[in-house]
């Protein structure tokens, strides 16, 4: 995958990207929405997804109900908007990356490309190596240095096996040709738990999980082409001497395929309002994250792009 910054083109494209206004579209919602997050409450998918069903009813003027179906990394809230009536009443918010990845490293009863529809990117979740506050290696150097002098004797934690962190993790080790031993957990928050009780000797977090955590734990380096705009301090893997590839997991909004043009293009230019709000970025950074917009097209662009790039990682966990 080329190696570029991927929140700048965003950010170009949210600038430029022919999305008719909410006012100017024909379809109007009757009836209150229903936004399916398939992750637990408090992590960064939940946080976008309770952001962008907030800009939704003001721009579609009907309440958005968020409601949490956690399960199968993403894949039963997946399921159950396959099922659901093409009618605009049921989205969902979810990793799309993650959902991609799932489908690779596993047989599951959605196909992210061919059973549900695609309508823009809110965000994106970027992959930070982490240690605790008070370990011996306070450099990415002093990490790796351990790492390839002891192969498969650290333990790392991510956030389950096949998970976007996991993929990141694993594809990071394997450009430096370095072995650990991975160690699941399910969810970001118990990832961040365990490495604060240095149940792990290091982490492969979300960035935006340390936000507030500065004094018990520390990031040696973001796997990134630059720097994270709000947490700059923290030097890319790239900066340090070291290979990667970039695997984030773009944040996107979805419907049951079979929406009707003028649904599809309502729901589509609401989310581009929404992301494009300065609301919305500031609701954002409180927690650590950004936005970054991309249409339906382009969504599917960077999820089919990503899944080529992850393939030979996935192939190897199996």
């Amino acid at each position: 995958m080329e190696r570029r910054n991927f929140l700048k083109a965003a950010a170009a494209l949210a600038g430029i990207a022919a999305a008719p206004g909410v006012a100017q579209a024909q379809w109007r919602p009757r009836r209150p929405v229903t936004l399916i997050v398939p992750f637990p409450t408090g992590g960064g998918t939940d946080a976008y997804g309770r952001a962008v069903a907030t800009g939704l009813r003001e721009r579609l003027g009907v309440p958005v109900n968020v409601v949490n179906k956690p399960g199968g990394g993403g894949v039963n809230g997946a399921a159950e908007l396959a099922r659901a009536r093409p009618d605009g009443l049921t989205l969902m918010v979810t990793t799309g990356g993650a959902l991609v990845m799932g489908a690779l490293f596993k047989s599951i009863p959605v196909d992210p490309f061919d059973d549900i529809a695609t309508l823009g990117q809110a965000g994106s979740l970027q992959a930070a190596v982490a240690v605790p506050f008070d370990s011996p290696y306070q450099t990415l150097a002093d990490l790796f240095d351990a790492t390839r002098a002891a192969p498969g004797s650290l333990r790392w934690a991510h956030t389950g096996r096949g998970a976007f962190l996991h993929v990141a993790g694993q594809s990071l080790l394997d450009a430096n040709e370095l072995a650990a031993t991975d160690v699941p957990f399910a969810g970001g928050g118990k990832v961040r738990a365990a490495l604060i009780g240095s149940q792990v000797d290091f982490a492969v977090i979300g960035i935006h999980q340390a936000a507030g955590f500065e004094q018990q734990m520390r990031v040696l380096g973001l796997v990134a082409p630059q720097r994270y705009a709000l947490q700059t301090d923290v030097p890319t893997v790239a900066e340090q001497g070291y290979n990667y590839e970039f695997i984030d997991t773009p944040i996107t909004l979805h419907a049951p395929n079979g929406l009707k043009d003028e649904t599809s293009r309502t729901l589509m230019a609401a989310l581009h309002e929404t992301v494009s709000s300065p609301e919305f970025a500031k609701d954002m950074a409180v927690q650590g994250l950004l936005p970054a917009y991309l249409d339906g097209p382009a969504s599917v662009g960077r999820l089919t792009e990503l899944r080529d790039a992850v393939m030979p990682v996935i192939q190897s966990l199996k």
